[in-house]
């Protein structure tokens, strides 16, 4: 099991995680980006996930880097 991370503060809203697949990303009411399902404290949006290639790609085209994959252990991947 993976975790993914968007730190919403730090989003840009440049919508390349939103171009990339738009159903596992969306805009906000605030034009933010979210992670669909995940859960949210603190404008933070958090999601256990097991397949992580697209996350890793949105992570790695993110213009504001505020996506992030996390393995068990908490390392980034």
């Amino acid at each position: 099991m993976y975790e993914v991370i968007l730190e919403r503060e730090e989003c840009m809203m440049c919508g390349n995680c939103v171009e990339l697949d738009d159903y596992l990303f969306t805009f906000d009411d605030d034009d933010r980006a979210t992670l669909i399902g995940s859960e949210r404290e603190d404008d933070v949006d958090e999601l256990e996930v097991d397949d992580i290639e697209v996350y890793k790609e949105a992570a790695a085209i993110c213009s504001a880097e505020c996506i992030e994959v996390l393995d068990d252990e908490g390392n980034p991947v």
